[in-house]
């Protein structure tokens, strides 16, 4: 892991996967790391990369997203929630940009609480990619 990441008003983007849109905005369930993410929330530093870059060189990775949201250094900041660079180096995934936001401060079931007001912030900043509305990041949930 590298550099503390210090400027707080520094956006970090988080990819979102279809299948956590619901109702056209991202469930909390992206804004906390799973458990084989070992507390490490995966993020890219707007100070590297754009949003849409950001969502282009994922995808192209394989990886599935429908939206980027972003919260800031400072926002994960007021969590306990420390920021660092996590540069990948090598492999399909090469990332300068890539970055880690640690929840090891958290409890599993504190996680789930930082996620959900994690995620307002978010939705107040809004969408930063793709520049559409809500509505149209819905996926097939609704219909079976």
């Amino acid at each position: 892991m590298g550099d503390k990441l210090t400027d707080q008003a520094e956006i970090l983007y988080r990819q979102i996967h279809p299948t956590f849109i619901e109702n056209g905005e991202p469930s909390s369930q992206p804004f906390k790391p799973t458990e084989k993410d070992k507390n490490l929330l995966s993020v890219d530093r707007s100070s590297l990369v754009s949003a849409e870059r950001s969502h282009v060189a994922y995808t192209a990775a394989g990886m599935s997203s429908s939206a980027v949201y972003g919260l800031t250094v400072g926002e994960f900041g007021t969590e306990k929630i420390v920021c660092n660079s996590d540069p990948i180096e090598d492999g399909a995934l090469k990332n300068a940009a890539h970055s880690v936001a640690d929840y090891s401060v958290h409890s599993a079931s504190q996680q789930k609480n930082v996620a959900k007001r994690l995620k307002r912030k978010a939705l107040e900043r809004g969408c930063l990619h793709p520049p559409a509305s809500p509505s149209s990041l819905s996926n097939t949930q609704t219909g079976g």
